[in-house]
């Protein structure tokens, strides 16, 4: 996979062979909101109450603490990456994606997820990314585990979603792992 970094006016970019990654622009905020909305998606995530403009925007807003990339195939955004949590005396943080519903079971996660990972240890210099992950959803487990995180822990009824309580495996992965 050739994976390239180039600076451009406006965002950054890192390439695989079918995706760029690329940074949020105020265009793309209806995509993610719509997205993030889906009952497909929404069951997925720790916070599932549907998400406003305006709570978006707090959510996108830049800090050093958080970075967003949209997945894009032929410049069309196919999903959502997140690295959060991000601290930097520490080395680590924390990775997050999804991907449009009608994209889904094309290998876009998994490419998306190690294009982030390879800005998080390449260009953060971070020792460590973590990820945690319902039980139910044995996909994004699947994505992990391919990419060589490995399971740290178990959280039972960690979150609750959609009425009931749900348990969580959290994963880590090391610099030194890749």
């Amino acid at each position: 996979m050739r994976d390239v970094l180039r600076s451009m006016p406006g965002p950054v970019f890192l390439e695989s062979d079918r995706l760029s990654l690329r940074t949020v622009e105020s265009e793309d905020r209806e995509f993610i909101r719509s997205h993030w909305n889906s009952p497909e998606l929404r069951h997925w995530f720790a916070k599932t109450d549907p998400i406003d403009s305006e709570r978006l925007s707090d959510f996108l807003e830049t800090n050093d603490t958080e970075v967003h990339f949209l997945p894009c195939r032929d410049s069309v955004p196919v999903g959502f990456l997140w690295l959060f949590r991000i601290d930097d005396v520490a080395g680590r943080g924390e990775i997050g994606y999804w991907v449009s519903p009608e994209e889904q079971g094309n290998g876009y996660a998994t490419e998306a997820a190690e294009l982030g990972l390879r800005y998080a240890f390449n260009e953060r210099g971070l020792h460590k990314v973590m990820a945690r992950v319902f039980e139910g959803n044995k996909t994004s487990q699947r994505i992990l585990e391919k990419l060589g995180f490995e399971e740290e822990g178990y959280l039972r009824e960690h979150y609750f979603v959609d009425g009931e309580y749900v348990d969580t495996r959290f994963f880590g992965l090391l610099a030194d792992d890749k």
